[in-house]
């Protein structure tokens, strides 16, 4: 089963301009797929299925997904990237709603940044109440999800009629309205992110304390003995998980064990995905062959493709390059820790935990103990590593209060 689940969580509103705004994630078979949320806008309630271009957003439900062909198209939508808005743009029909027809998964268009609906869904990054969605970003939202149906129901793209995409399906729930204000958690003291900070998180901040909960629920006293003397604190690593894997495990979260989830912590395709480049070593699959031999290669391409597997995806002979809830990255291999992928060692929370630390404690000397200096070289340099330190400083505050430190 291919489903979108939306949880519509508050109204927006603007200099006059009204949007219900919610939170997206794509699951396959129950497993949350990586790259495939975000946040949805689409009109103001109260919901409406019975009146024709009501302008209402659609009754909350589940609502099966088919191609579609027209102004907007699943099959053939424009490819010009100079002109936003250019026809025809990308799209996915809605089935059986009603009175309400050509209820449509698009992009938000100028010249109505806002909202481009009278009842459609709009895919965004995260939005302050005052930020207009951005339409490239809309618009590669709703490619990367046709391009996830595509694969999962190639028959369903053989032709350029309206065409049901068999077990696929949106399944939206939340009927927020204008008085309320966006609280993805039900905790005041859980802290939002500043206004006009776009983030674009990979988990909501509800996942976020989920996360945190599991950490320490399973692991609290190992977390509390390695912050010990150190300058980062529980939170920090719980925000440090957050950002590096939590996205991709926490849909096993109670239908697979500790170890099993900790074990199958094997993510990060650069290099090999042709949409994700890579300059450190190894920068694909070939190139680490190359180094270390058939034997090792090929063990870590089953180790990849049991994760794989587990998110409902095929086999690729594809090596990866992060390992572990934090995530150590591959590069490790020639600089002195080779053990740790051959012997598969990120099996073990305490060896994950440990080279965590031991990278954070190296950090923090190189930039003369400044913590949060630190948790942007972990990650690298430039735009990225500053973007990925403004994502832990928020997971940060999502985490601290489970933490309580």
């Amino acid at each position: 089963m291919w489903e979108l689940r939306l949880e519509r969580q508050s109204v927006q509103q603007h200099d006059g301009l009204q949007r219900t705004y919610g939170d997206y994630q794509v699951f396959i078979d129950g497993n949350a797929i990586a790259g495939l949320s975000g946040h949805m806008c689409e009109c103001i309630g109260p919901s409406d299925n019975k009146t024709k271009k009501s302008g209402k957003r659609i009754q909350a439900g589940t609502y099966n997904l088919s191609t579609q062909f027209g102004r907007y198209v699943t099959i053939g939508y424009s490819t010009d990237q100079s002109h936003p808005g250019a026809l025809p743009m990308p799209a996915v029909l809605l089935e059986q709603t009603g009175n309400r027809d050509g209820i449509l998964i698009h992009p938000a268009h100028p010249p109505n940044l806002y909202l481009s609906s009278i009842g459609c869904l709009n895919p965004t990054k995260q939005l302050a109440a005052s930020d207009e969605i951005d339409f490239w970003d809309s618009r590669q939202r709703v490619i990367a999800l046709i391009d996830s149906l595509h694969d999962f129901c190639p028959a369903a793209f053989q032709q350029d009629t309206d065409t049901e995409i068999s077990n696929a399906r949106i399944v939206i729930s939340g009927e927020p309205m204008a008085q309320q204000t966006h609280t993805p958690l039900a905790m005041t003291h859980v802290l939002a992110t500043p206004p006009g900070l776009a983030l674009d998180l990979p988990i909501t901040p509800a996942q976020a304390v989920k996360c945190a909960q599991w950490m320490m629920d399973n692991f609290a006293s190992k977390l509390a003995a390695a912050v010990q003397g150190k300058a980062y604190r529980m939170k920090h690593l719980c925000a440090l998980v957050c950002q590096e894997s939590a996205c991709y495990w926490l849909a096993w979260v109670g239908s697979h064990s500790v170890d099993e989830i900790v074990a199958r912590c094997v993510f990060d395709a650069s290099g090999d995905d042709p949409t994700s480049p890579r300059s450190v070593f190894p920068q694909n699959t070939a190139q680490f062959r190359q180094r270390f031999g058939d034997g090792f290669t090929d063990m870590l391409i089953e180790e990849a493709n049991k994760t794989r597997r587990l998110r409902g995806f095929h086999d690729k002979q594809w090596v990866y390059k992060g390992y572990g809830l934090f995530q150590y990255d591959l590069q490790n291999s020639i600089t002195g820790d080779e053990a740790f992928f051959r012997q598969k060692q990120w099996y073990d929370f305490d060896t994950c935990l440990s080279r965590c630390c031991l990278e954070l404690d190296a950090k923090l000397q190189s930039t003369n103990g400044d913590l949060w200096q630190a948790i942007k070289s972990y990650n690298g340099s430039g735009p990225r590593a500053q973007k990925y330190l403004q994502r832990v400083k928020a997971f940060t505050d999502y985490c601290a209060p489970v933490t309580g430190d």
